[in-house]
């Protein structure tokens, strides 16, 4: 895990009405239960919760209308300003959770403020932060097989990884391929990929090999480079290609990040976690 780096912001936040010590860093967002004395439970450790920055997903600010819809009991008590309206300030952090057998998911903590200041800088801080990760994509050119495996990569995209992508601010470009070779042929010559961070690929194996063959094939064109003669030197695309798993068979995915689960691929995409072709032969 990353050093903590340079602390940016510290508060005592609430979860669930309970009081952490809130930290930010630029590698580290980190809660830690406060004891409200020595006494207190001695011999029971401290909750203490971390989750590296490049991990978080996402960062909101909660609107009055779902603060207002949780359940106000006994253990809630409210926080009123002068005029006696409700002044707390939520905010929620998506973050990666790592699961079994190599599966991640997305969990959520809400912080709870007691003014609405502070909750602006936290969230303005968490962005600012996930900005400045370079690695992270912003745009990306889609292309789904809607024919592969069992004819679901439509719906499992629009249904799970489309959600997190516009969670996490990335804008799509999406492409459903009518026929084989369709995402092949559209890289080859149509696509503007300058605009795009990375290209995704919804399906199987082959759709992988197709988008491989459109880029390499792509590339050599832009840098004039002719893809046909054997004694040309190719030149490396810098485009990442992602990879949600839809297809009969997902051999190349489940060898990169170690399961066939199209969440886990959408999370690694959304963080930027990339893998070289040697390296993901002898994952």
């Amino acid at each position: 895990m990353d050093r903590p780096g340079r602390l940016l912001l510290l508060s005592e936040l609430c979860v669930r009405n309970v009081a952490y010590d809130v930290a930010l860093s630029r590698f580290l967002l980190t809660w830690k239960r406060r004891v409200s004395s020595p006494m207190y439970r001695p011999f029971r450790p401290s909750l203490s919760h971390s989750v590296p920055v490049s991990e978080i997903i996402s960062v909101r600010e909660e609107d009055k209308e779902s603060g207002s819809r949780r359940k106000d009991d006994s253990t809630w008590k409210k926080i009123k300003d002068g005029d006696g309206t409700d002044c707390r300030k939520s905010f929620t952090v998506s973050y990666v959770e790592r699961c079994r057998q190599h599966r991640w998911r997305c969990a959520e903590v809400t912080f709870t403020c007691t003014e609405g200041a502070l909750c602006q800088t936290w969230v303005s801080s968490i962005r600012e932060q996930l900005a400045s990760i370079s690695s992270r994509p912003r745009s990306l050119l889609v292309y789904i097989n809607p024919y592969g495996g069992k004819c679901q990569a439509k719906h499992i995209f629009e249904q799970k990884v489309a959600p997190l992508f516009a969670q996490a601010g990335i804008s799509t470009h999406v492409i459903v391929t009518d026929y084989a070779n369709h995402a092949r042929d559209h890289l080859r010559t149509d696509a503007e990929i300058n605009k795009f961070d990375g290209v995704v690929c919804v399906g199987g194996d082959g759709m992988f090999s197709e988008i491989i063959h459109g880029l390499v094939w792509r590339t050599q064109i832009d840098c004039g480079v002719d893809p046909n003669c054997p004694d040309e030197t190719l030149s490396p695309c810098s485009l990442r290609i992602g990879i949600i798993p839809a297809g009969s068979t997902d051999c190349i995915c489940f060898a990169t990040v170690g399961t066939n689960d199209p969440i886990t691929s959408a999370l690694h995409i959304i963080v930027g976690q990339s893998q070289s072709p040697s390296t993901a032969a002898h994952h």
